[in-house]
């Protein structure tokens, strides 16, 4: 009797949360539907909530032609047109949760590389996006061993008050093209990829995330972790209390970031780095100079404190000239108060 009961409750309760849903995936329709149904829906004060329930969903973007630069035969560039693999929420207040990072996986298959032509999700000026327990993965050509191509799984433009909850990113070069002009939090997140697979702009806080340093086939090539591009008054990438892991060929080898554009700020506190970075810690881009790179509390894989004291401090800028910059690679303890 009393199993029947229990029985009888859960599957109210599981009936009740369904029916909190707006849209299901797929059972009211694929994830570009629900994309859709969400940008059009009538009242955007109200929060519109999808479910995208476990499985793999292979999102085939908008269809509308895009464009992007190519090298033809000859060495020369043209000009090519293609479906978009892309879709964009632009209305605020949308919560996109799965039944697990997991289960529910989310995925496209662009056929051209590109930072700005493949992103799985594109979240452009929606703000208050919450997006939970899924897997956003760009599967560039549908070969899950590709490693040097541009494949972006989310990017963000000017949202504020955004979250991701226990969500799982999955690409190569460019996974993760933050939120410029905006602010976002995430939470036990999983990020993966090869270089620069967290580039891009805002103030970003990563908490107690994973960060997964993917193979780079048979170049061996360095990992980067990020390129970010903030500006001044952004406080930048904010990686607290993450993990550092991956494929073991990058221990000793990547590097944790390099400045993209304008003068980007990332700080690492208390980073449990289980592989070790390269000694100097950062690298050069661009001739771009960083506002402040620098670690905090950051230990080995025992738990051993890391000598981050030969960390990079001189880069060069536009004109080649190496600059010192004016920071210690290591927080004081006043400076690290500032961010918890």
């Amino acid at each position: 009797m009393k199993l029947s009961v229990s029985l009888f409750l859960m599957a109210f309760l599981n009936a009740m949360a369904l029916q909190a849903q707006d849209f299901v995936v797929p059972d009211d329709g694929s994830f570009e539907q629900a994309i859709a149904a969400a940008n059009n829906r009538a009242d955007h004060r109200k929060r519109f909530v999808i479910l995208v329930k476990a499985g793999t969903h292979v999102s085939k973007g908008t269809g509308e032609l895009i464009s992007s630069k190519v090298k033809d035969s000859q060495g020369k560039d043209s000009t090519i047109w293609f479906p978009s693999p892309i879709v964009t929420l632009r209305a605020p207040r949308v919560t996109i949760q799965g039944e697990g990072k997991d289960l529910s996986i989310v995925e496209n298959r662009p056929t051209h590389e590109g930072i700005s032509i493949t992103s799985t999700l594109f979240v452009d000026g929606a703000d208050s996006t919450v997006i939970s327990n899924l897997t956003l993965r760009c599967n560039f050509n549908n070969d899950p061993t590709a490693f040097a191509n541009r494949a972006v799984a989310l990017r963000e433009r000017g949202c504020k008050g955004n979250r991701l909850m226990n969500v799982r990113l999955l690409s190569t070069q460019d996974t993760y093209y933050t939120n410029a002009g905006g602010d976002t939090t995430l939470d036990s997140c999983d990020i993966h990829g090869t270089v620069d697979f967290i580039c891009g702009g805002g103030t970003v806080r990563f908490n107690s995330c994973t960060i997964h340093l993917e193979p780079r086939g048979k170049t061996g090539s360095r990992d980067v972790v990020c390129a970010p591009a903030t500006n001044p008054d952004e406080m930048g990438y904010i990686f607290k209390n993450c993990t550092i892991t991956g494929s073991p060929e990058q221990d000793g080898r990547y590097h944790l970031a390099r400045p993209w554009r304008n003068a980007p700020t990332c700080v690492f506190l208390n980073t449990r780095m289980l592989l070790l970075p390269a000694i100097a810690g950062y690298c050069e881009m661009h001739g771009t100079l960083p506002r402040l790179f620098a670690e905090y509390g950051s230990v080995d894989k025992d738990g051993v404190p890391v000598d981050c004291g030969q960390r990079k401090t001189t880069f060069k800028n536009r004109e080649g000239e190496e600059i010192q910059m004016d920071y210690s690679p290591v927080l004081s303890e006043e400076e690290y108060q500032k961010y918890k």
